[in-house]
C-alpha cells in the first residue's frame, strides 16, 4: 500500500463493521481520485459502498458552516411548522423550525417526519448544512439518525441587557427591552393543527426591528414597554428577528421607551449591522448593474426567469415586471438599492407597459435599462427600506424613494437662475 492513501484507507477501514483487504479498498480510492473526483466524496462513496457509514462529526451549532456534511448535533427543538409546497408541479410536504443548543439557534428542514416537537431534546446524526437566505440551516435527509433524549440542555444564566442594534442572527438568550409599535396575529400549519402567533414592530429608542411571539401573552400589546429574556434571533429576508417562545419571561415595564426617528442613517454605519429593518439612506445614484430594466418572471413563485423556464415550477407563461438596481453611495459607504416597478415609475417615469414598447421598437430589453441609466445615473436619491447582507453584498429593499428637498431646491435655483438670466 502507497504510504500517502494509508491514512484515508485506515479512515475507511475503521468506518466498516466488515473486514475488507486494503488492496480493494487502495484500488477502488485511485480508481475514483483518477476520474477527479474530491477526496472527500471518494471516502464516503467506499464506505457506502462496503456497507458502512460514516461516522458524524460532532458540532455546535455557532461552529456549523454551509457546505458541513454528516454532523452530529444535540439540540432541543423550538418550534415546528409543517407546509405543503410544489415543486415541478408535485405537492411535497417540507417540516420546518428552530432549534437551538447552549451556543446558538439556527433553522432546520425536513423532507420527512421525524416526529420531531416542541420542547423536544434530540442527538442528531448524519446530517448537513445548506444555504437558506444565506444563512446555514440544518437539513434533515431520510437517512438522518433522531434520537429523543430524557435529559435536559444546560440551563442559560442570565445574559446583559442588549439593544436591538446588537442583534445578530443565532444569538440567544436574549435579555432586552423594547416598545412595541404594532402587533398582528396569524395563523401557521404546524404538525399539531392550526397555531396562532404573533408579528410586529419592536423599537427601543434608535432601531426597530421585527419580532414573533410563538405564544399569546397579555403582555405583548401595542403600545406596551417590555422587557424580554431568553428570546432569541433569527434572520428573516437577512433581517434579524427577535423571536420569543414558551421559555421566554415576559415583563410588563412602567416606564416608556420611546423610538427617536432620524432623518437619515449613514451608509457607513447601516452597514456595519447585520441586518437593518425601515431605515432611510441618502445617496449619489453612481451606477446601474446588470439586470434592471424590463425582466420577466414566474407568475408562482416570481423568480426572475428566462424564457420562459423557472427552476421550480418548468415551463411557466413569463409574467413581465420591471426594477432598478442600482448602486447608492453617500461618501461613507456604498450598497445596492432595489427598486420595484411602482417605485422604477415613479422616479424614472417608464411603466411596465412602456418598458415593453421601448424593448420592442429597439428589439432588446437593453434599451430599457439604457434609458433608465440615462433618467437616474447621478441623480442624489433618498430611500426607505430594509437592508440585508449576502451572497450579492449588502442590498437596501425599498418601500419608498424620492429625490431630497434640498436637491429639489437646488434645482429650483438653477432653474430660476437660468430664467433671470
Amino acid at each position: 500500500m502507497e504510504i500517502e492513501y494509508a491514512p484515508h484507507v485506515e479512515e475507511i477501514k475503521r468506518a466498516l463493521d466488515n473486514e475488507i483487504d486494503e488492496v480493494s479498498i487502495t484500488t477502488d480510492l485511485k480508481k475514483l481520485l483518477k476520474f477527479r473526483v474530491p477526496l472527500s466524496e471518494a471516502k464516503r462513496s467506499l464506505i457506502k459502498k462496503y456497507g458502512g457509514a460514516e461516522k458524524s462529526i460532532l458540532r455546535k451549532l455557532k461552529d456549523i458552516k454551509i457546505g458541513d456534511h454528516n454532523i452530529e448535533i444535540t439540540v432541543e427543538v423550538l418550534e415546528v411548522t409543517k407546509k405543503t409546497i410544489t415543486i415541478k408541479n408535485v405537492n411535497k410536504t417540507v417540516f420546518t423550525g428552530n432549534l437551538r443548543d447552549e451556543t446558538a439557534v439556527r433553522s432546520f428542514s425536513a423532507w420527512s417526519d421525524h416526529d420531531l416537537k416542541a420542547g423536544d431534546v434530540v442527538n442528531i446524526t448524519q446530517t448537513y448544512v445548506r444555504n437558506w437566505q444565506e444563512r446555514p440551516e440544518i437539513n434533515l435527509s431520510p437517512r438522518s439518525k433522531v434520537t429523543k433524549l430524557s435529559t435536559r440542555l444546560q440551563a442559560m444564566k442570565d445574559s446583559e441587557l442588549k439593544k436591538l442594534t446588537e442583534f445578530r442572527d443565532g444569538d440567544i438568550n436574549i435579555h432586552t427591552e423594547f416598545t412595541i409599535m404594532g402587533l398582528d396575529f396569524h395563523d401557521i400549519n404546524t404538525k399539531d393543527g392550526i397555531k396562532k402567533i404573533m408579528t410586529g414592530i419592536i423599537a427601543d429608542e434608535e432601531t426597530k426591528l421585527p419580532f414573533t411571539s410563538w405564544v399569546i401573552l397579555p403582555e405583548i400589546a401595542t403600545g406596551n414597554t417590555v422587557k424580554i429574556k431568553n428570546g432569541y434571533v433569527r434572520s428573516y429576508r437577512g433581517v434579524p428577528t427577535l423571536n420569543i417562545n414558551e421559555g421566554s419571561q415576559v415583563i410588563k415595564l412602567e416606564k416608556k421607551i420611546i423610538f427617536k426617528e432620524k432623518a437619515g442613517s449613514r451608509i457607513e454605519d447601516v452597514i456595519s449591522k447585520d441586518g437593518a429593518y425601515d431605515i432611510v439612506v441618502e445617496g449619489n445614484i453612481l451606477s446601474i448593474r446588470p439586470g434592471s430594466g424590463l425582466i420577466n418572471r414566474c407568475p408562482r413563485c416570481s423568480r426572475v426567469i428566462q424564457k420562459g423556464m423557472c427552476r421550480a415550477h418548468g415551463k411557466v407563461d413569463e409574467k413581465a415586471d420591471m426594477r432598478i438596481k442600482a448602486i447608492i453611495d453617500d461618501g461613507t459607504g456604498a450598497m445596492t438599492l432595489v427598486l420595484d416597478s411602482v417605485l422604477t415609475r415613479k422616479i424614472c417615469g417608464i411603466s411596465i407597459e412602456g418598458a415593453k414598447d421601448m424593448a420592442r421598437t429597439a428589439m432588446s430589453q437593453k434599451a430599457v435599462e439604457e434609458e433608465i441609466k440615462r433618467k437616474i445615473q447621478g441623480r442624489r436619491l433618498a430611500a426607505r427600506g430594509n437592508m440585508s447582507k449576502g451572497e450579492f453584498g449588502i442590498t437596501l429593499v425599498a418601500g419608498d424613494v424620492w429625490e431630497p428637498i434640498a436637491t429639489i431646491q437646488e434645482k429650483a435655483q438653477q432653474f430660476l437662475g437660468r430664467i433671470a438670466g
